[in-house]
């Protein structure tokens, strides 16, 4: 049995259902935000009712950008932080300090080396 084709098409409506009259077009308020850090200007589309927070996250770097005209007081941006969260970057040597004791580091570190001048630390087969 052939595979079924659809022919139907879809009229277009030159009026649309609802009432001319009862439709309000919403013109979003247009806020910039201005960083101080890398001094980008975001620019953001909220709503007409939607009160305007004092920051507002930056597009470039994240941190906190400034608002440019006169923010409502108290309001906070709602779901995303202002300032990104900044973690605290840790080398090699802290990662190793947070699990073991300096004398189990020295324990491990003689015991590579001792392997590794053998020659039975990168060889094919595994030690026995």
């Amino acid at each position: 049995m052939p595979p079924a084709i659809l022919t139907a098409t879809v009229p277009h409506r030159k009026v649309t259902v609802e009432n001319p009259d009862w439709v309000v077009p919403l013109v979003p308020q247009i806020v910039a935000y201005l960083c101080g850090e890398c001094e980008l200007e975001t620019v953001v589309r909220l709503h007409p009712a939607a009160p305007i927070p004092m920051l507002w996250p930056c597009r470039g770097c994240r941190a906190g950008a400034e608002c440019t005209v006169e923010a409502d007081e108290g309001v906070e941006l709602i779901g995303v932080p202002a300032v990104a969260k900044q973690y605290e970057r840790k080398d090699h040597w802290t990662h190793l300090s947070e699990r073991r004791t300096e004398a189990e580091l020295e324990r491990l570190l003689a015991k590579r080396l001792t392997l590794l001048r053998v020659g039975k630390l990168h060889s094919a087969r595994p030690p026995r």
